[in-house]
């Protein structure tokens, strides 16, 4: 199944967004009041209808299914009727706060889809079946739209280790690892955090320092220093240096602040770590 779509009660209130359209006088509305995109990743995210259900009647209602269908840029994604376990109610004279959210993997939207890049259109359209305390079915027709983004992890490149200094009892080297934003929009990185291993030996860990935000479809190169003690990290260590490179291992955490929530991208490369030595 491409997507999936449930609806969740909310209490208290959200400010409106967009009002319902024209009812008789007792006739459920349904408004849209919100809409959030959670749980963003890349491998895909969550968007989020928060819809007001309004009873003007003096009577209770309680909603008992819905049927829908989602387009993604205009093409079919998702195509369904739920019959509820449990009715929800919709007390008279207010206003029921519910949300109706639709799961979508990237890779799933691509199938269905085809190829999408940097952003989406998603509309869901359906109709919510109410019953009265006869039985009686009310149909109210819904129709929505939000846009969703197609969010990529940064890249990571790590360029040649420079080694400004050579003794038998340590080195002085610089890692530099460049971190490359495939997204059309800036990423305000608040925090990188990383441990670094040559072999299978930590040497070097820690939040890396000063701006780290990457710019649109751009890269920021870190340059982070650090002393090599042989003595501490073993003689197979000095004999690594001595040769061309070094097995490496590069993993941690980027922390992004973003229009959608706090973003936790976690990251581990391993490869061959090549030497630049200063003559």
């Amino acid at each position: 199944m491409p997507g999936v779509v449930c609806l969740v009660l909310f209490s208290g209130g959200l400010a409106a967004w967009a009002a319902g359209e024209p009812a008789a006088k007792d006739d459920i509305v349904v408004a849209l009041r919100d809409k959030v995109i959670r749980d963003l990743s890349s491998s895909g995210l969550t968007l989020a209808f928060h819809i007001g259900l309004t009873n003007p009647s003096s009577a209770p209602r309680e909603l008992v299914r819905y049927r829908y269908r989602v387009t993604i840029n205009q093409r079919e994604f998702l195509n369904m009727t739920v019959s509820l376990d449990e009715p929800l109610p919709v007390p008279p004279d207010g206003e029921t706060l519910i949300a109706l959210p639709v799961k979508i993997s990237y890779d799933l939207l691509r199938a269905a889809v085809g190829p999408v890049e940097g952003k989406a259109l998603c509309d869901i359209v359906g109709d919510m079946f109410f019953q009265n305390e006869r039985k009686k079915e009310q149909r109210a027709p819904f129709a929505f739209s939000g846009e969703f983004p197609i969010f990529l992890d940064p890249e990571i490149e790590i360029l040649p280790l420079k080694i400004n200094d050579l003794t038998v009892g340590g080195a002085d080297v610089v890692f530099h690892p460049r971190f490359k934003n495939p997204n059309g929009y800036e990423l305000l990185v608040d925090k990188i955090s990383f441990a670094l291993f040559f072999g299978d030996r930590e040497v070097l860990s820690g939040p890396i320092p000063g701006d780290k935000s990457l710019p649109r479809e751009g890269e920021k190169t870190f340059s982070l220093p650090f002393l090599l003690d042989f003595f501490e990290t073993g003689e197979k260590m000095r004999e690594d240096f001595q040769k061309d490179g070094v097995a490496c291992r590069f993993a941690g955490e980027i922390e992004v602040i973003s229009v959608w929530g706090r973003l936790l991208i976690r990251f581990d490369k391993a490869q061959g770590l090549r030497f630049d030595k200063v003559s």
